[in-house]
This record gives structure tokens, sequence and C-alpha cells, in this order.
């Protein structure tokens, strides 16, 4: 008898689960986590949906064409991710986020260099995105370099980024941005 009745309470239990599911509507994952994932080249348009507010964010991300490489424990498929956000507003922000990861970089922030093309490499001061919660996998360029960084990303059709991990040292990843001006006119 006991057995039974464990069994009506579980087939219960599991009814319960699916009906209040059933009531909820599909969500793509890109709205509910901006995170994706794209072909190397292959700019892509993110939607983030704030349902509170009633509004939408749309910016542009590109994968690095390379994985890190780092050590254990963020071995395994890991690559760059850059996101350009408000692109045609004239307030350009720029972020780089590593899917696992430290950087080696301090509150002052960290000096990441970056090739446009065949030009010499620049040296660019990035800094940890703080948000709550926040794993220190995103980085944010200062504001005053955003502009310059945005202009070289529309001029140039490859990038390469070296940024510091804690423990692993420089790593580079190298951008194919050459479709990001027809990619923003989907913004």
């Amino acid at each position: 008898m006991k057995k039974v009745l464990f069994l009506a309470v579980m087939v219960g239990l599991a009814g319960c689960e699916k009906s209040e599911n059933a009531n909820q509507p599909n969500i793509a994952k890109d709205e509910i986590r901006p995170s994706i994932e794209s072909r190397e080249g292959e700019w892509r348009v993110v939607v983030n949906r704030d349902e509170m507010r009633n509004t939408e964010s749309r910016w542009l991300a590109l994968r690095s064409g390379n994985n890190a490489d780092l050590d254990f424990p963020y071995d395994g498929e890991n690559r760059l991710q850059l996101d350009v956000l408000d692109s045609k507003r004239g307030s350009a922000r720029i972020f780089l986020t590593i899917d696992r990861g430290q950087y080696d970089c301090g509150s002052y922030g960290c000096s990441v260099s970056v090739k446009f093309g065949n030009n010499p490499v620049q040296d660019v001061r990035f800094h940890e995105y703080d948000t709550q919660g926040g794993d220190g996998t995103i980085l944010v360029l200062d504001g005053s370099s955003s502009k310059p960084f945005l202009q070289n990303i529309r001029t140039f059709k490859t990038i390469i980024v070296e940024v510091p991990f804690y423990n692993n040292g420089l790593k580079q990843f190298k951008f194919n941005t050459k479709s990001f001006n027809e990619a923003e006119e989907k913004l």
C-alpha cells in the first residue's frame, strides 16, 4: 500500500510540473539570456527583452575564430565574444566576454593589445564589467576609446585582440569583422 501511495504522489507531482509549464509561452534562448553562439565572421543581432519595463535592447556580437586554450579548470571550447552596443547612437559600448576563465585585470583595469588589419598594435584600456553576481568574464572598453575602436571595426576586415588571463598569460583572439556594416543595418 505504501508503494502505491508513493507512486501516486510522484505521478501527481510530475503532472503538476507539466501543467505549470504549459501556461508559459515559448521564449527563444536569445531572449532569456543574451549570450549567443555564432560562426566565425558572422555578426549576430542579439535581442534582450525586458518584459517588466516593456523595452528591448539590440546589439551586435561576434565570436572569435579561435579557442583560448586555457589550462584546467577552464580548458575545452573557450572563445572570446566581441559585443558592440549602441553603435548607432554615438555612444558605443564595447565588451569582451570569455566563455570561461578569469582575466588578469584588477579594479584599476588592464591593457589589452589590439591590431586592426595590418596596422601597428595598439594598447587599449579595458575594465572588468562589474555586475552584481558577475564572475569576472566580461571586460568593457573605457568610454573615451569606444568611438575610435568602433570606427576601426567598421573600417578593417580583421581584428586581433590579446587579453591577459590569470595563470595563463596573454592569449590572442582573431575576429573576422568584414560584415559589420551590413549587420549594423539590421539594428
